[in-house]
């Protein structure tokens, strides 16, 4: 009997200890499901944004009341800043390194510390700081056409927060990139704003933001005498 006992107890710790992790794996997931982007977002951030996000918010508090900025509309979207393009998207020559490689996104170049405006409603999905593009911001837009990223860099000034909601023309941040006057300018041969339109929040998936921002060029017209 007392080894029919302990047989049992023995068999139901067996079974309790591989229920007991899918119950805690269980209750972490939905823990994580139930926790903003900007706590996931902390794993994965390293020190010099998180002090400067820290910073921010010592100043700011958790909501940032946004003004709205002048909103030019060429094409689909508002342009993000009111300036030519000065380095288009596709292969170039980095003007910095000199090595032949992709440009990402388009270059804008306003006056120096212009109102940097959204694109389109959204979601503030991350705020940050690297030494490529210095301080930046990458917004979510769902539409019920499409879900896209607008991704803005080389930022003197930031006024946004993650998991904030972004309306269009709102003034997220002021333009900067001056390599000697501006905090964190990243790579940068002079002030501008370098603007990408992504798939998904991955950089990787970097599109051509032109005709997100320009009408698409008329049809070119038959040559007369030639085909139709």
């Amino acid at each position: 009997m007392v080894a029919d006992e302990d047989g049992r107890k023995n068999l139901m710790l067996l079974f309790s200890i591989p229920i007991g992790l899918v119950l805690l794996l269980l209750m972490m997931f939905a823990y994580i499901l139930a926790s903003p982007l900007s706590f996931l977002a902390g794993f994965f951030t390293n020190p010099q944004e998180m002090a400067a996000l820290q910073a921010f918010r010592a100043e700011h508090g958790d909501k940032v009341r946004l003004q709205t900025g002048m909103i030019v509309l060429n094409g689909k979207y508002p342009m993000p800043a009111n300036g030519v393009i000065t380095s288009p998207y596709g292969p170039r020559i980095h003007p910095v390194t000199g090595k032949r490689g992709f440009h990402s996104g388009i270059d804008i170049a306003p006056e120096w510390h212009s109102e940097i405006t959204s694109i389109a409603d959204g979601q503030v999905v991350k705020v940050g700081i690297d030494d490529i593009y210095g301080n930046y911001i990458l917004i979510r837009h769902d539409y019920p056409d499409e879900t896209f990223y607008s991704f803005y860099a080389h930022l003197s000034e930031v006024f946004t927060l993650p998991d904030q909601e972004i309306f269009t023309g709102d003034v997220i941040a002021l333009e900067g990139g001056d390599p000697v006057n501006d905090p964190n300018p990243g790579t940068s041969t002079g002030h501008h704003l370098h603007f990408e339109i992504r798939t998904n929040r991955f950089a990787w998936s970097h599109t051509d933001p032109i005709p997100y921002l320009y009408p698409p060029p008329p049809p070119a017209q038959a040559e007369e005498g030639g085909e139709a």
